[in-house]
């Protein structure tokens, strides 16, 4: 059926509720069922509420629920949607607008840090033209109705890309360890492992790392642990790797504490930077954007930053819009509205959707999208897809060209779908679709083009994974090309190894592969005279090539080796 797009509907809080009994509460079980079969999005049944255009269509929500419903209801949805929530205010990245104070010298961030704690806010802190803060639902709109706020959103979440290690002996690191260093942590060789958290790394100190460590931590909070052994287990292998080197563990939860956090890296001079986390939405595929610049930053500075490649081959697809029937819903395949995937219970699932109408970055922002697409998300039931939630942000000239929804999650594992809408464009954009979570290999993937931000930037050394006993591709490594055509990974690690943290084997993942490139740069470059140009060009003299001859978007340059 053809719907005219200012016709366009759902009654969307009322489906909302209902997903919730759905899909969440416990008790409620989903039975697994066969595959459905390719279908039609469903047809639309109530008018949309596209929100405001200076705010991100999950805070207008928010706020909208909070209005109707109240503020358990708006709770509810915020930890739907894994919003980072604290004394029932929530954390939101607020753009500043140029104005004519600002263009004749004048600093608008400080008018908006009054109006925000005017409004019941709680400014945590800022970076050049951006301000993070905490806010009410009621002053959201408010907020955003400032003429010197260009735009209001969620800050963008960071993914991790989730004994001694195999690794050493299959990249060779083993046969240098008992050489005399050239230089030695005392001579300032430092490596960074900047991750989200470094819990119970205290008790590995002396053993599994260096009896000492730097720490630093850019939450707001000062959490160094944050709950998550993830940056443990990668600073376990950089020392591995290079048991002389220095470590820095330094974490960090946004992407303007990011920036915090490579300035002082930068101040600190460190040498190499461990980066096992992945961004979605975060840029254009084209190594710029508010991750990307601050690599930037660090590269010009003259450090080099080793980061996996990410986890996406299995769940990323891209391709042009296209409509066979006219109804504006994306076809992915033949009459198929809907990409499926499998998601086992209890495993959280989010979608997130860009397209290629960024346009241009300037160093801080970009120019921004006038091709409007929407997304939605559904539940197999077992006879019909049932809507669960939908992303409908305004891109009307200035926003950027992204939808996202995540989190949710089913008692029992359950088939998802979701839909691309075009809600008001004058071109078929290519678009790219990213499903984060723990689901099986997506419908339709395309393993093409799912290397991750920052790994994705020209100044990053982007590592896939083999495996650590076979050497074999994993094939859930993320692929290049970069949106502008350039080959990534640069190299590929293993992946598959033990660790202190995860045991025997275990911890598996691009995650192992940041790491293992990081120690071996830090380790030929303690042990020897060379520059670090002549030491990046020493390993892709030695690497082991795999798949096709030369450079490729599996293998990069192929697998690190520091053998002769």
């Amino acid at each position: 059926m053809k719907i005219n797009p200012g016709k366009r509907v759902f009654c969307l809080l009322a489906v909302l509720m209902g997903a919730a009994v759905l899909v969440l509460v416990p008790g409620m079980a989903l039975v697994r069922q066969d595959a459905p079969p390719p279908s039609e999005a469903p047809p639309l049944s109530a008018e949309v509420e596209k929100g405001d255009p200076k705010i991100e269509h999950a805070l207008f929500m928010f706020h909208k629920i909070f209005q109707t419903q109240g503020l358990e209801k708006a709770r509810e949805f915020a930890e739907h949607r894994r919003m980072d929530l604290e004394d029932d205010r929530v954390l939101v990245l607020v753009e500043s607008h140029a104005s004519p104070a600002a263009e004749m010298g004048g600093d608008p961030v400080p008018f908006i840090m009054g109006q925000i704690a005017f409004l019941g806010g709680d400014v945590k802190t800022r970076y050049e033209g951006q301000v993070e803060a905490r806010m009410p639902a009621a002053g959201l709109l408010e907020l955003a109705a400032n003429p010197l706020v260009k735009f209001v959103r969620l800050p963008l979440k960071p993914q991790p890309l989730a004994v001694t290690s195999e690794g050493v002996s299959l990249t060779g690191a083993n046969l240098w360890h008992d050489l005399e260093p050239y230089r030695t942590a005392s001579s300032g060789l430092k490596v960074c492992i900047l991750d989200l958290g470094f819990k119970d790394y205290a008790s590995l100190l002396g053993t599994e790392l260096p009896s000492s460590v730097r720490t630093r931590s850019f939450r707001t909070d000062g959490n160094l642990s944050a709950g998550s052994v993830h940056g443990t287990a990668c600073a376990e292998i950089v020392h591995d790797m290079a048991p002389d080197a220095e470590l820095y563990l330094v974490n960090f939860s946004t992407e303007l504490q990011h920036r915090q956090a490579v300035d002082w890296l930068i101040s600190e001079g460190v040498d190499v930077i461990s980066y096992s986390i992945a961004w979605f939405n975060a840029g254009d595929g084209r190594g710029t954007g508010p991750i990307c610049e601050p690599v930037k930053k660090a590269s010009d500075n003259g450090i080099l930053w080793a980061a996996a490649a990410g986890n996406y081959a299995e769940d990323h697809w891209e391709g042009t819009y296209y409509t066979s029937d006219g109804d504006w819903w994306h076809n992915f395949d033949g009459a198929d509205e809907i990409l499926q995937f499998y998601v086992p219970a209890y495993t959280p699932v989010g979608a997130f959707l860009n397209w290629d109408d960024w346009g241009y970055w300037n160093g801080t922002s970009y120019g921004g999208s006038d091709q409007d697409y929407d997304l939605e998300l559904y539940i197999w039931t077992g006879s019909y897809w049932y809507y669960v939630d939908g992303s409908y942000g305004w891109q009307s000239g200035s926003q950027w060209p992204t939808e996202a929804i995540g989190y949710w999650q089913a008692t029992l594992g359950a088939y998802w779908g979701v839909a691309i809408y075009e809600w008001n464009a004058t071109r078929n954009c290519k678009l790219e679709l990213f499903i984060g979570g723990n689901s099986s290999a997506i419908e339709f993937c395309v393993p093409e083009g799912s290397i991750t931000v920052p790994a994705d930037s020209p100044h990053i050394i982007a590592v896939g994974a083999t495996d650590a006993v076979s050497d074999n591709y994993h094939s859930y490594s993320s692929l290049g090309p970069t949106h502008d055509g350039r080959i990534k990974p640069d190299f590929c690690a293993p992946s598959g190894v033990s660790t202190a943290t995860y045991g025997t084997r275990n911890f598996y993942g691009t995650s192992t592969c940041g790491p293992h490139m990081a120690g071996g740069l830090a380790l030929m470059k303690g042990m020897t005279p060379y520059s670090w140009s002549q030491v990046r060009t020493i390993l892709e003299e030695r690497a082991v090539d795999k798949g096709d001859p030369g450079k490729d978007n599996r293998y990069g340059i192929g697998r690190l080796n520091l053998k002769r």
